[in-house]
């Protein structure tokens, strides 16, 4: 009996030695280079191991093992059949828009093949490293129908995404921002300084993927948050393979990136000129023109340039450094980072200080768990902008070259007399102070256990915390608060916000394998608290040398909480047969605390279908058509970024309220218990073809997407003690086109040249207002049915009368009588903010090592409007303050043909009146960046013991052409198309280094 064991167990362990077997290898990619840390699995069992530096693998596989993957990033998978092959060596290919990229959707990822929806991949090498302060700025240009706009230069300012058009009159018009699976809260947060964008606190070198979910097969699953679109971001994750370090430096300056000639400000002759010509056109006897000369400093030697001492060369700094690596089972990244960038305009800087760490490790051979922890800390300067006298950009083109700047002892000078209602920015900047820190902390724990082979069950808890701590100290002498005696500010805002997502997923075939498909049941909480202490005080000593004075006249103390959640149940299919043919869907069930007791649940989904055509047979003889893709999807989502309480009754403290001496509070909002979101209807139909392997390759889409229940308020009866409430009753529309075209046209060992061009075509309809359908104007619009959203209403500027070099204005639609009295002009509907068109053109030019990299951007068929022109060229209705270089072209004696009328030393006409006078045209075309790198050879890298060196010249913003020649001001304005005297954008040239071993 002994003996027939041992036989047995020998016999056992022959066969089982006669199923195990050992395959070898190489991993390279395309030029040959080994692809260290390539992972190489099982298909079928998940077995894995990992290539060595050198490329090299080695891998036991036992009988049931058919196909082996080789995967590593920035790499086409590919998959190879085992047979009764020992040595398997593969080539890696660069990954591109190809149908077999991976693409992170909502709650996951999918092959390209299989998509259904309109979906836009940014890889985050593609902005390494770039001279913005928020990850919001790398998308510009980047993605057809997705337009970024800078309001402001100021670093650390909240930018504006609008994706396929503005979709809202009232309610947010922003995407809604999923970080690492967490949907964050995204805005401005700030009260006592400028701009707090809580999206600044997210070092853009620490992306990994960034994905623009556009209609509603790829969005809707996201339910009530998806009308404006969505954008994912995944962060860094380590790879398995020997440890890695990476270190990158980058140093940069700043200048203005556009400032026409017509807004600069005059000099001292040309001022002086001017004034004397305006004194001579009102009247003003010799004496009385020496007299005021005097009083405005021409007996003097001042001559400053007030724009020229107000700005700076800006400084960037940008330090980055990271470690990643681990085995089969544990990988880890890690990775700090030392952000700063100086606004051109003097008060103005933002630092940022950010680490992340990122760790997934398999527990077993069915549970991982995935811990991520992301933390920064940013600190901002900011001065005023907009209509503010302390606004250095106001102040820098209105203010006299014959005001003193310096005291005698080289101190700025603040004289109240002096300046009048301007103050001296280089005092603002010196004695006052406006700061912002900000902590921000972004981290999640998932786990996924692998119930079966095809089915999984994910937990993931995240939380998205930050606190805002800003310090506000005007000085008691001059500006803003010199008749109060100084003012104190602090402000604290706390926000936390957490989410909870649960989900199972389940990959079946069905028909013997010849359709396949994944499925996704999930359940998701996501509460979000926000509280605010805000203190002001007056009254402060009267000195410039205490840091942190303590106020002698405390004024108010304020306090204020607002929260929302959600709860949600989701799911979706996706079926493929063949990989030809793709159909998909999602549900999705919203429930919110921000919508009416009458209307806090909603349903919301989506369907989508595509067709592979170049898999089918008979296009197997059209050789050079690589990919042939049709896809179209609709569905339903909404918009509830509405406000936390815009339903409730709502009731405030003041005092006028109080009652015998006791607090007292009085209704100051009606509600509406029926209010709920907004609600969208995309349709998306597509059409994606490749050619020559992919090496050209053309997307295009036809969208319309239709908004109804749009949030405006509707009249009340008086009786009620209210004018109006909110009520869900508009309906706008959005419809257009999006190209995108991607070439290689040369494709060389030494040398490659790669093309990209986007362009998006959106037109913008109101197609209902309330019951009656009466206009709303809200100055400079007008909100007509069967217009654009942004129309402006104005009256008609006609330009000057070449006789008498009065201003004049159309008294009509048709243009026929004018008048030179603005009252007697007729305001019109004409033109719009919103652009016909916008998009980029990108180029890569790669020579053995060098790559050249640029990418300019294009905007046309909107109209600005510049609000603060008529404080700039006012025809000399403010006597004491500095014009524009444009005033040069008034009017001066009869027969004059021009726009700028007869400039009169305290004009009363009214000419600079609001009209079309300042409405013009926003086309422009903008170098955005231009690139010159080089990576070291091989051959030199190995005598080094370095994996990779990179060095780079860099530019953003160099050059911009505006099409409107009568501009003042940069055209890249604001989403609402007005000025508002905001820090311009920079131009900067970097130069850096990049350090991977």
């Amino acid at each position: 009996m002994r003996k027939f064991f041992t036989l047995l167990i020998c016999m056992c362990s022959g066969v089982m030695l006669f199923a195990q077997r050992t395959i070898t290898g190489k991993v390279t990619d395309d030029a040959g280079i080994p692809v260290g840390g390539a992972s190489v699995t099982v298909k079928e069992t998940g077995k894995g191991t990992v290539a060595n530096a050198a490329g090299s693998y080695s891998i036991s596989v036992d009988n049931q093992a058919r196909t082996l993957v080789f995967s590593f990033t920035g790499k086409t998978n590919e998959e190879v059949l085992i047979g009764n092959q020992s040595v398997i060596n593969i080539t890696l290919k660069p990954q591109g828009k190809s149908l077999d990229e991976v693409v992170v959707v909502g709650y996951g990822q999918q092959s390209r093949k299989n998509l259904t929806g309109s979906v836009s991949k940014l890889d985050g090498k593609t902005f390494e490293n770039t001279a913005f302060t928020s990850v919001e700025q790398v998308l510009q240009g980047k993605v057809a129908g997705l337009q970024m706009l800078s309001p402001s230069g100021q670093p650390g300012a909240i930018q504006q995404i609008r994706i396929r058009g503005i979709g809202s009159i009232t309610a947010g018009a922003a995407p809604l921002w999923v970080i690492d699976g967490i949907p964050v809260n995204t805005g401005d947060f700030s009260n006592a300084t400028n701009s707090a964008n809580a999206l600044a606190g997210l070092n853009p070198n620490d992306i990994e993927t960034l994905t623009v979910l556009k209609d509603a097969s790829a969005a809707s699953i996201y339910g009530a948050r998806a009308a404006n679109g969505v954008i994912v971001v995944t962060t860094k994750k380590g790879k398995a393979g020997k440890p890695t370090f990476r270190l990158d430096a980058e140093y940069g300056s700043g200048s203005l990136a556009y400032w026409p000639e017509l807004g600069q400000p005059l000099s001292r002759d040309q001022l002086k000129a001017l004034t004397i010509e305006g004194m001579q056109n009102a009247g003003y006897s010799q004496t009385q023109i020496d007299a005021q000369l005097n009083s405005l400093g021409y007996n003097s030697t001042a001559n400053y340039d007030w724009l020229d001492l107000t700005t700076r060369p800006a400084k960037t700094y940008n330090i980055n450094g990271s470690a990643s690596g681990g085995d089969a089972n544990t990988q880890y990244y890690f990775s700090g980072g030392y952000y700063s960038q100086q606004a051109i305009f003097i008060g103005s800087q933002f630092e940022r200080y950010s680490a992340n760490l990122n760790v997934k490790s398999k527990l077993t051979s069915r549970l991982t768990i995935n811990p991520s922890l992301s933390l920064s800390y940013s600190k901002q300067v900011g001065e005023s902008e907009g209509s503010g006298f302390r606004n250095p950009v106001y102040d820098a083109k209105l203010l006299r070259p014959t005001q003193q700047a310096f005291n005698a002892d080289g101190t700025p000078n603040y004289s109240t007399t002096e300046f009048n209602n301007l103050f001296n920015p280089l005092a603002i900047a010196k004695y006052d102070h406006r700061r912002n820190n900000t902590y921000k902390l972004l981290s999640s724990v998932a786990g996924e256990y692998r119930i079966l082979d095809n089915l999984k069950f994910t937990s993931k808890f995240g939380v998205d915390f930050f606190n805002i701590e800003e310090y506000l100290n005007y000085n008691p002498f001059f500006g803003d608060a010199r008749t109060v005696g100084g003012r104190i500010v602090t402000s604290n805002v706390r926000s936390s916000n957490w989410v909870w997502s649960n989900f199972l997923d389940y990959n079946f075939k069905l028909w013997n394998g010849n359709i396949t498909g994944t499925a996704k049941l999930g359940y998701e909480a996501q509460k979000s608290k926000r509280f605010e202490l805000v203190n002001l005080a007056t009254g402060l000593p009267l000195t410039f040398d205490l840091g942190l004075p303590s106020a002698s006249t405390p004024t108010s103390v304020t306090t204020d909480g607002t929260d929302y959640s959600f709860v949600s149940q989701f799911s979706t299919v996706n079926l493929s047969y063949h990989n030809k043919y793709i159909v998909s869907g999602s549900f999705r069930r919203d429930g919110s605390s921000v919508f009416g007791r009458n209307n806090r649940y909603a349903n919301f989904w989506s369907v989508g279908g595509s067709w592979n055509v170049d898999r089918e047979a008979f296009m197997q003889s059209v050789k050079f058509l690589s990919t042939l893709k049709l896809r179209g999807s609709y569905g339903l989502n909404g918009n509830a970024d509405i406000g936390e309480y815009a339903w409730r009754d709502l009731y405030t403290y003041t005092t006028g309220n109080n009652y015998s001496a006791q607090p007292g509070s009085g209704p100051s909002t009606v509600g509406n218990p029926d209010l709920t979101w907004e609600i969208n209807k995309p349709l998306d139909l597509g059409i994606e073809v490749g050619a020559f392997s992919d090496r050209v390759r053309v997307e295009v889409d036809w969208y319309r997407r239709k908004t109804s229940a749009l949030l405006l308020n509707v009249p009340l009866s008086l009786t009620s003690g209210f004018a109006t409430s909110i009520a869900n009753v508009g309906a706008m529309e959005n419809k257009g086109w999006e190209f995108t075209v991607t070439a290689t046209p040369i494709s060389h060992k030494d040398f490659t040249w790669d093309l990209s061009f986007n362009i998006a075509l959106n037109k913008n309809k109101i197609t209902a207002l309330d019951s009656k359908g009466a206009d709303i104007v809200a100055a400079p619009y007008i909100r007509r049915i069967g217009m654009d959203y942004q129309t402006y209403y104005l009256r008609q500027y006609a330009g000057v009368d070449p006789a008498n070099g009065a201003a004049m204005w159309y008294t009509d639609a048709t243009r026929t009588t004018t008048t030179t009295t603005p009252a007697n002009a007729l305001r019109v509907p004409l033109g719009s903010a919103s652009p016909k068109g916008f998009g980029s053109f990108s180029t890569t030019l790669r020579y053995m090592g060098f790559t050249l990299d640029g990418q300019l951007n294009f905007q046309y068929g909107n109209y600005i409007y510049d609000q603060w022109e008529a404080n700039f060229t006012d025809d000399g209705a403010n006597t004491i303050r500095n014009k524009s270089t444009k005033q040069l072209r008034r009017w001066t004696k009869p027969g004059d043909i021009t726009d700028i009328p007869k400039y009169v030393y305290g004009n009363a006409s009214t000419s600079n009146t609001v009209s079309t006078r300042y409405l013009y045209k926003g086309d422009f075309l903008r170098l955005r960046t231009l690139m010159l790198s080089y990576d070291l050879p091989r051959t030199v890298l190995n005598r080094v013991k370095l994996n990779g060196v990179r060095v780079f010249v860099k530019g953003t913003n160099l050059f911009t052409k505006a099409f409107d020649k009568n501009l003042l001001i940069d055209p890249e304005l604001s989403v609402t198309g007005l000025s508002n005297n905001m820090v311009p954008v920079q131009r900067i040239i970097s130069a850096g280094v990049n350090f991977n071993f």
